[in-house]
């Protein structure tokens, strides 16, 4: 039964599908883009890859092919393996394998496998039914180049001097030095001496210092401090803060020191988180998960979802913090309680 049609559906929901034993297919997205060469620009899209390394069984393939065909989850993980073989078969023999709405696979020169996604399926939903556009150039008009404005120079006349400048100086100065020689003998003629004095440095008596008739007295500062013994203890206490012949005066001398209380804090000793789970099944529908959980009760297994991975509630019987213990479990499991446990390292 062919497997390629339930590849390409969970593309089209998941980054990624896994192919038990043979590899997964990651799906990355690109955004819009410009072919200059073909002048052509390109939808966005979510392009395929492929890688080999991705081997380990994450049930989300099993789960697809076990609800279009109405079989049972180990049978259809039964079924992949099948289809795997036969697609090594063909890569060996025929050194190529293509895989319809997917890609081709083929072996180079080295024997390396190689992968080809088919660049015609676009697995973005939101891109869907969008095609390449051409890409038409829009006609722009170049600018005229602007011609230089040549704008005529203005020439400024020399007007020679006729030696008349060095006059007027000389007469202004003239001028001024003799309203100067005025306004001193002015001065001196017509105020008398004490004001004088207090204009003009060069005139007038030497000031003089007259002393008040009356001093102030010096304040004198008197030490009135003494020293009072405080005593030792809490709370109020009257002491003679005054001196002596005044009452006394009430002195808060602190509180008494508060004992410490002990801590009441308990340690808790850490318990190791339990790594390795051993699942039962995975479900699309979460009621479903539920219906088993209750089975896995009544058998008296504590079972629980652990996680939602690719759309799918992975129910665990058990969980344990020691490998060995989680393998020897899912043996026993194995043997008629649940056929498909396997398990998973969290």
């Amino acid at each position: 039964m062919a497997i390629e049609r339930d590849i390409h559906d969970l593309l089209h929901h998941h980054d990624c599908v896994i192919v038990p034993r043979f590899g997964g297919f990651l799906a990355h997205y690109r955004p819009a883009r410009l072919d200059e060469a073909h002048r052509l620009v390109h939808p966005p899209a979510r392009e395929l890859s492929f890688n080999r390394h991705l081997v380990r069984n994450d049930g989300l393939l099993a789960d697809q092919l076990a609800r279009r065909t109405g079989a049972g989850f180990d049978a259809a993980s039964g079924r992949i393996g099948e289809e795997v073989d036969g697609w090594r078969e063909r890569i060996a023999r025929d050194r190529r394998l293509e895989l319809p709405r997917i890609g081709t696979f083929f072996t180079d020169a080295e024997g390396n496998l190689q992968f080809d996604p088919d660049r015609r399926v676009n697995y973005l939903r939101d891109a869907y039914g969008l095609r390449p556009v051409a890409a038409v150039p829009v006609p722009r008009k170049q600018a005229a180049p602007a011609s230089a404005v040549v704008r005529p120079m203005t020439r400024t006349e020399v007007v020679p001097e006729d030696g008349r400048h060095p006059m007027i100086w000389a007469a202004a100065a003239v001028a001024g030095l003799v309203f100067l020689l005025g306004a001193g003998y002015l001065v001196r003629h017509t105020w008398d001496a004490p004001q004088l004095s207090a204009v003009l440095p060069w005139g007038g008596e030497p000031a003089r210092y007259v002393k008040r008739a009356i001093e102030r007295p010096m304040d004198t500062e008197v030490d009135t401090a003494f020293h009072v013994p405080v005593p030792d203890g809490v709370g109020v206490v009257p002491l003679p803060l005054l001196g002596e012949g005044h009452g006394l005066v009430p002195v808060r001398l602190g509180e008494a020191p508060v004992a410490a209380i002990d801590s009441t804090h308990v340690a808790v000793p850490l318990v190791p988180e339990a790594r390795y789970h051993v699942i039962g099944g995975c479900f699309s529908i979460e009621d479903n998960a539920g219906r088993f959980i209750a089975d896995m009760a009544q058998r008296g297994f504590q079972a629980r979802v652990i996680d939602v991975h690719g759309g799918l509630y992975r129910v665990a019987v058990a969980s344990y913090t020691d490998r060995a213990a989680a393998v020897e479990a899912v043996a026993e499991l194995k043997q008629g309680v649940v056929e498909g446990a396997w398990l998973l390292v969290h």
